[in-house]
């Protein structure tokens, strides 16, 4: 490895166009309010719960929201730090995109590093999730580094699966899959990742202990609520991992060319590469995520790359070692090309749409508040910065998320709706059981989730529920806005709770809005 000033100067362009990107993207994704709203309800002397008085473990980062709680018990913003500590790790994931490049490449392939780590920094997805308030981009930095001190055989592993199961349930599949990887490629027991593992379930205990006789469960909530296992799952895992070869996996050249010179490859980089590829698989069996900007990803940037500057490496090799520097120079400037105008529309759309979103939830919480002094309850699909606004207020989150009830007893998919949403849980009868004051859908008065089309096939939702709605303007430079429905509860829910129209009443009156809206 170079010396540390050295390094420092390979590294510092590479972060330097992170930390820009990060500037244009900077945002809190609306999923991150749901935790700062258990941190504030924790602060208040409430619990770690979404609604007071229901422990329901509606989160899925226990390690950062308990990081969130120590940094706000010592008077410092949660909001902030969960910004600036994502904007730190995801830096830290360049660093160890360096640093594992300089265990695959001798210090006469070097540049190979180098190249990964400029791919890495212009990562525009890295920087749009890292400083989002998510734990994304801890969860992607103890990832890479379980991968880095796997390959160093180091014990300090120990910490980092620790901590990555922590952050994150998938930390569990991440310390399986360096079993599987030792065991494949050492073809014995692989024992020296099964101590690891061990020694960080026995360190977790006292948290698993937690979760059990705090919530009743040590799965997170979300995973009942969305875990599906069929072929529309698949075919959106196969969607999203496409979308993401197109975008920054140079169309999985980065496992192809590996896998036909595999012989080739040292032990390391075929340990990467089974790493990566096995990662690729499962994301494409959960289905991808919801959250479009390739967030399941963040822990294969740094790989992915590396795999890109090992088929180069492989490929140039016996060429004269400043041919091939040129070679690596002139390919490098096109992969970083691809790397930042390939997705380019995509990601700003999102980030565009995610702030006007946050926006929009954040006036009508306030709408809603500043009309009704009551102790108001509100049930909607989109439950993050909304919810944390009206702290305090109850809040039902129509697709199961922070609702054990509509994730673990969701009813029976409606024959003949058709949606898009990958939430697909949702319990109509047991909605108007709750008779919330307030429904909103993600969409105004379309409905757009299965939960929001569902619900509009029952009668008391027609009869009971009528719309309310403010004017929002969102850019004040321009003379024009819209008007944010909510639906409001006018009278009491009686009756029998059955489905009153067919399916098709919902998809035509969407579809007129539809054209409504055109």
């Amino acid at each position: 490895m170079k010396p540390l000033h050295k390094t420092i100067l390979l590294l510092l362009p590479a972060i330097l166009v992170y930390a820009w990107f990060c500037h244009e993207f900077n945002f809190v994704q609306d999923d991150a309010y749901i935790s700062y709203r258990y941190v504030a309800n924790y602060l208040n002397g409430d619990g770690l719960v979404f609604n007071i008085g229901e422990r329901v473990q509606g989160y899925t980062n226990f390690g950062w929201v308990i990081y969130l709680i120590l940094g706000g018990a010592l008077g410092i913003g949660y909001i902030g730090l969960s910004q600036i500590t994502g904007f730190i790790l995801g830096a830290g994931v360049i660093v160890l995109t360096y640093l594992i490049g300089c265990l695959l490449f001798d210090k006469r392939h070097q540049w190979y590093a180098v190249a990964a780590v400029y791919i890495v920094g212009l990562n525009q997805s890295l920087a749009y999730w890292s400083p989002a308030g998510l734990e994304t981009a801890a969860f992607a930095f103890f990832a890479l580094l379980a991968v880095y001190l796997y390959l160093r055989r180091s014990w300090f592993l120990i910490f980092a699966m620790l901590m990555a199961v922590w952050i994150r349930p998938e930390g569990a599949f991440v310390t399986g899959l360096l079993i599987l990887v030792e065991a494949v490629e050492n073809r014995r027991l692989p024992m020296f990742t099964i101590r690891c593992a061990a020694a960080a379930f026995v360190i977790s205990l006292p948290y698993v202990v937690f979760l059990v006789s705090y919530y009743g469960s040590l799965l997170p909530n979300p995973f009942y609520a969305k875990t599906g296992f069929d072929m529309a799952q698949f075919s959106n895992g196969l969607e999203y991992v496409g979308r993401f070869m197109k975008h920054y996996g140079f169309y999985g050249a980065g496992l192809i060319i590996p896998l036909a010179l595999f012989k080739r490859l040292s032990s390391p980089e075929r340990a990467l590469w089974l790493y990566t590829v096995v990662y690729t698989a499962y994301i494409v069996l959960v289905g991808g995520d919801v959250l479009k900007v390739h967030r399941f990803f963040l822990p294969l940037f740094g790989p992915m790359a590396l795999l890109i500057a090992v088929s180069l490496r492989v490929l140039l090799k016996g060429i004269k070692r400043h041919l091939a520097l040129l070679i690596l120079a002139v390919v490098t400037v096109g992969l970083l090309g691809l790397t930042y105008y390939t997705p380019l529309g995509f990601v700003r759309a999102y980030n565009k749409a995610e702030k006007g979103f946050t926006a929009k939830m954040k006036f009508m919480a306030e709408s809603i508040a500043a009309a009704d002094d009551s102790d108001f309850s509100v049930a909607l699909p989109t439950i993050g910065i909304f919810g944390y606004e009206l702290i305090g207020h109850e809040i039902i989150d129509m697709v199961g998320l922070t609702d054990s009830t509509i994730a673990r007893y969701s009813e029976e998919p409606i024959e003949g709706m058709q949606t898009t949403w990958k939430e697909q849980k949702h319990n109509s009868k047991y909605l108007l059981t709750r008779a919330p004051d307030y429904i909103m859908f993600s969409t105004g008065v379309k409905p757009s989730a299965p939960a929001e089309r569902a619900l509009m096939l029952f009668g008391q939702f027609q009869d009971c529920y009528r719309n309310l709605g403010w004017f929002h303007q969102p850019d004040k430079t321009k003379d024009r806005g819209t008007v944010e429905m909510v639906f409001k509860k006018m009278k009491p829910i009686t009756g029998e709770l059955v489905p009153t129209y067919p399916v098709e009443f919902v998809e035509y009156y969407k579809r007129a809005l539809d054209y409504y809206s055109a």
